[in-house]
């Protein structure tokens, strides 16, 4: 994953760094929080235990995910998102 392939609303897989196996989704929750929600997830339908995360902006996002060293595998589904 380059800087600018952050997808909004579309699975990807978490191919290296920590938590690497796992399924990472980021949701606009501007509505609720005014920010971004970051799940993660061993399991691909996001059931059972998992993990969040808040930013308050895109840019914190992209803080995030270089903190935790995440290399990131977007999925191919059915969304129709576009990276940020």
């Amino acid at each position: 994953m380059n800087d600018s392939e952050i997808f909004i609303g579309k699975k990807g897989k978490i191919v290296g760094g920590d938590q690497m196996g796992d399924y990472v989704l980021i949701q606009d929750d501007a509505v609720s929080t005014g920010g971004y929600l970051i799940l993660t997830s061993p399991n691909k339908d996001f059931s059972g235990n998992g993990f969040d995360n808040w930013a308050e902006n895109i840019d914190a996002v992209r803080q995030i995910i270089k903190g935790f060293k995440w290399e990131i595998e977007w999925l191919n589904e059915d969304n129709k998102s576009n990276p940020l």
